[in-house]
């Protein structure tokens, strides 16, 4: 940053650039992120939830999702997104 901009002129041009890194960031195909925690934290489910809400999982898997939550006596609470990672193979 410039040391002579004022405090607006900072926060305008820091806008721009994050507005910048926004458009680059849709632009990108692939997403790489790493979870940590221990058994029962929750990873599979978060995983799965970002998967669900960003499109990334397709009808008839949702379905099969939704079919498995239902034979496990899951009680209403929407699909178990665990289910989405948890039965892939590498």
């Amino acid at each position: 940053m410039v040391p002579w901009k004022t405090r607006n002129e900072k926060g305008i041009s820091e806008m721009i650039s994050a507005t910048i890194l926004l458009k680059k960031d849709e632009q990108k195909d692939l997403l790489r992120f790493v979870t940590a925690g221990s058994v029962d934290d929750g990873k599979s489910t978060l995983i799965g939830r970002l998967l669900y809400e960003s499109k990334g999982i397709y009808e008839d898997q949702l379905a099969s999702i939704e079919d498995a939550t239902t034979r496990k006596g899951w009680d209403g609470q929407g699909p178990d997104f665990a289910l989405v990672t948890d039965g892939l193979q590498a």
